[in-house]
């Protein structure tokens, strides 16, 4: 059996990033794959995670944030880290991108995706190679439901890409607009594969869900951006309704009357939480791709300071699901009527088509394995 590495963002403590690599990897192994997630140490990462951060631009209010948040901080790092013992499998080695290029020889191919790993970064800074697969040979080059997070693409970013594009074996990407790119910058197609959270079905995510508080109506709310209206959604509707609001958010310095906040949850925990909540109010890709797994009465802020979720937007859109965004002028009916029959019509052809884009890659990787043994 050939084997398959995953390149992912699997250190991020983020919620979305370990249980989209969970999904892929269950997926590959549920189509009698056999893989492991490669355990690159990316600094960038890593340093954003760290419990104690320090800025430059602001040493002061940084440096005393850190020491507020201190406790939260290190309790999300064990709570993650609990998730990648349990539930993933990761190689043995951790590899940087000085050493990364030795384990090309343990795996007939690499995976890279799903989620932003093809973030093309700020400017003045370079996209990080190692997510483009720049230590593998040609031929081990795949993707999956790889996103860029952007609908365009500066000049100068289109440079530091091509080259880091153009020799894969084969495209997947989660949005259209990062099929475009692909597309403007390589000519070349690239396959639309849906969010690998959405390839498992609510009893797949049913086996490691756990839900932290108690089971009686409420309203969960997550963010992961800053949020514009999505609070003061969450309050009127929890006024209207009189159902408890629990908050999970990035991080929390100051208190909203009319809110309970969660400590950080594990990536279970997270699960549960949108399973058994009666509302969601979230800014989150991922917050919205569990809330249409679980059928779940949701609205959604797409627009954030700085941008919009082009991510959710399309997401709701192939879904046929518009009329749940959160604006400065509209509070959706977070009660008005899905087609739920549509939607998984949906999301069954989705995943049937995803399904065969991971079968081709299995049939590629043997055939170039019979090409060199011949």
């Amino acid at each position: 059996m050939k084997k398959i590495g995953i390149i992912t963002f699997h250190r991020a403590k983020n919620y979305g990033a370990v249980l989209q690599a969970y999904a892929l990897q269950h997926t590959l192994k549920q189509l009698g794959s056999d893989c492991e997630i490669v355990d690159y140490k990316c600094e960038n990462i890593d340093n954003g995670y760290k419990p104690f951060q320090f800025s430059k631009t602001d040493p002061i209010k940084s440096i005393l944030k850190s020491i507020v948040m201190y406790r939260k901080r290190a309790k999300k790092i064990e709570q993650f880290s609990s998730f990648y013992n349990n539930y993933l499998k990761i190689s043995n080695k951790t590899y940087s991108n000085s050493d990364i290029s030795e384990c090309k020889n343990l795996y007939d191919a690499f995976i890279s995706g799903s989620d932003q790993v093809w973030g093309p970064g700020k400017e003045g800074i370079n996209p990080d190679s190692i997510y483009f697969l720049s230590f593998a040979d040609d031929n081990q080059k795949y993707s999956y439901a790889a996103s860029f997070g952007v609908a365009d693409i500066s000049d100068v970013k289109a440079m530091q890409l091509r080259p880091l594009l153009k020799n894969f074996q084969s495209f997947s990407v989660r949005e259209k607009s990062g099929a475009d790119i692909i597309e403007n910058l390589i000519n070349r197609k690239a396959e639309i594969s849906i969010d690998p959270s959405l390839l498992l079905t609510e009893d797949d995510w049913d086996k490691i869900s756990r839900c932290p508080v108690p089971k009686e109506p409420y309203i969960f709310l997550f963010s992961v951006r800053k949020p514009i209206k999505l609070i003061s959604y969450a309050l009127e509707l929890s006024k209207k309704t009189g159902y408890k609001i629990y908050y999970l958010q990035k991080e929390r310095l100051h208190k909203i009357d009319g809110i309970e906040y969660l400590d950080p949850v594990n990536a279970t925990e997270f699960v549960g939480l949108i399973k058994n909540a009666e509302y969601i109010c979230t800014n989150s890709f991922h917050g919205t791709a569990f809330s249409v797994i679980y059928k779940k009465n949701f609205a959604v802020e797409l627009q954030h300071i700085g941008g919009r979720n082009i991510r959710a937007e399309e997401l709701l859109n192939n879904l046929g699901i518009n009329d749940r965004e959160i604006t400065n002028d509209v509070f959706p009916n977070i009660n008005g009527a899905v087609n739920w029959e549509r939607v998984d019509n949906v999301l069954l052809k989705e995943r049937n088509k995803s399904k065969e884009y991971i079968n081709k890659i299995k049939e590629l990787i043997q055939n170039e394995s019979s090409e060199v043994t011949v």
